[in-house]
């Protein structure tokens, strides 16, 4: 039953303004309804009980409930929003770290190399010089030239560190390589085997016959 019903009921009642059989109806009802009965008690001690009154303070509860439910939904879509932008802060953050460490070990190779490079001591060249024989049927001469076959054998040799004159003979085939290279003379044997690499390794030789005359200063 309507409530605003009840409270024109219990009003009518204390008034007076109700039949007999209605009274009787009521009574009966708030014999089953102690809510009933409590309501009519607390009428009963209200000397100024207006249908009126009590409908304006419902009316203002209802808007205050109404008013913290909109707050409440507010404040609760306002944590939302706030919720979803830390989300995407957060997989930025963990998108941009995968990005750093994914490039980390490729800087970390170009400094280990620069490193190495630098560390690495630069070669001293040997003091060679190489002259070739002028006897009569010595024709032998180094593709590139002299000066280029100077550079390369001192290139070759700078581990060596002796002191003194080599003289080798040779050969050439017919594709230009040295052939039959023997010293003249007593050489050191790991000398003598590291210029026959030298030779065979080296430039490609126009003529027939070669003698080389390698001075160690």
């Amino acid at each position: 039953m309507d409530n605003s019903y009840h409270i024109l009921r219990i009003q009518r009642y204390l008034n007076g303004e109700l039949s007999k059989d209605e009274m009787y109806e009521l009574e009966r009802e708030a014999l089953d309804d102690p809510l009933l009965q409590d309501a009519i008690d607390g009428y009963r001690l209200q000397k100024e009980v207006s249908h009126r009154q009590l409908s304006l303070l419902q009316q203002r509860l209802a808007d205050r409930i109404a008013g913290q439910a909109k707050e409440r939904n507010a404040f609760f879509f306002g944590w939302q929003r706030l919720s979803v932008a830390a989300t995407a802060c957060v997989l930025m953050v963990l998108v941009l770290v995968l990005l750093w460490m994914r490039h980390q070990p490729a800087q970390q190779s170009s400094a280990e190399k620069e490193v190495l490079v630098e560390l690495t001591a630069p070669e001293t060249p040997a003091n060679v010089r190489v002259v070739a024989a002028t006897d009569a049927g010595l024709d032998a001469y180094p593709e590139g030239g002299w000066d280029a076959f100077n550079a390369y054998i001192n290139r070759g040799l700078t581990d060596i560190s002796l002191k003194g004159k080599t003289i080798l003979n040779f050969d050439i085939n017919a594709g230009g390589v040295p052939t039959d290279i023997h010293a003249v003379g007593e050489t050191d044997a790991g000398l003598l085997s590291e210029l026959r690499r030298l030779l065979v390794e080296g430039p490609k030789w126009s003529g027939n016959r070669g003698r080389l005359e390698i001075t160690y200063e």
